[in-house]
């Protein structure tokens, strides 16, 4: 339990510090949309993959203690049930919802925050699976897996694309609850855990797990001031699309660097707050 409330500290600080400065912000700079002391959703639901995140921490003591209790094959098959059953509720959600103008969100909400639970699990059944096989033989399982799940879903995306199929394309990779989101985000994670130790490169192994812990960071900043930067990048690319010296492959590009580079900086900006509190703490 020490170590849990460790990790939920590690969860629930830094996500205070970003709400406080954007309140802060909203009150005496200038106003980010929805961000005030009289609203909810920016620091409730809006921030909703932290606090399952939270919530999973907290939970998962409990989830090695009901794996302790069941045998090996029970606990497996449990958790691939249970998770085919999500996706097949994540996917008849997503096709209603494209008929219904979005009726069903709350329950797409309610659905995701369950994926991700369910994805903490199956990490755990990857993790199974590479500690009883020698290094080599996770190593090119979890290469072989990703470069397949890659192919794959090029050419589905591609296809459903040519065929101006939008419809199933939003269904089967619209965010975390669509399964090729799902499967492209377990075989990296897959291919990551194989990997050998990158003791031979240890600035660039820091770098790695510097930009990773920063992740949690990254989203709370970015979705507290969506309401400021998502209608910039969307205007930029809206006109960009409709030129007609720029065809949908530089919209696409260019949509793409943005994102790296947004990314980056914000990701950057959190590890230099991380940095700044792990300085405090020696002193």
């Amino acid at each position: 339990m020490q170590r849990t409330t460790q990790r939920l500290g590690k969860v629930v600080m830094p996500t205070t510090f970003y709400c406080l400065v954007a309140l802060a912000w909203s009150t005496v700079v200038s106003p980010i949309p929805d961000v005030t002391l009289n609203t909810h959703y920016w620091y409730t639901l809006g921030l909703e993959f932290i606090w399952v995140y939270a919530a999973t921490v907290f939970m998962a003591p409990w989830f090695g203690l009901a794996k302790s209790r069941l045998s090996q094959k029970s606990y497996t098959t449990t958790v691939i049930a249970v998770g085919i059953l999500a996706f097949v509720v994540n996917g008849y959600i997503a096709a209603m919802s494209t008929t219904s103008a979005g009726e069903f969100s709350w329950l797409q909400k309610l659905m995701s925050a369950a994926t991700y639970v369910i994805a903490f699990l199956i990490g755990g059944l990857l993790r199974d699976v590479t500690d009883v096989m020698d290094s080599d033989r996770a190593g090119a399982l979890g290469m072989r897996s990703l470069a397949a799940i890659l192919a794959l879903a090029t050419i589905l995306e591609g296809a459903l694309s040519f065929t101006g199929n939008l419809t199933a394309m939003a269904v089967l990779s619209y965010k975390s609850t669509s399964l090729i989101s799902f499967a492209l985000a377990a075989a990296s994670l897959l291919f990551s855990a194989t990997r050998r130790s990158a003791s031979g490169n240890p600035r660039t192994a820091g770098v790695i797990v510097t930009l990773s812990t920063a992740t949690l960071g990254f989203y709370v900043m970015q979705s507290l001031t969506s309401s400021l930067w998502r209608p910039v990048f969307n205007t930029l690319l809206a006109n960009m699309l409709v030129s007609q010296n720029s065809p949908a492959a530089i919209c696409i590009i260019t949509g793409t660097v943005i994102s790296i580079v947004f990314a980056l900086a914000l990701l950057i900006i959190d590890a230099a707050r991380s940095l700044i509190v792990r300085k405090l703490k020696r002193q």
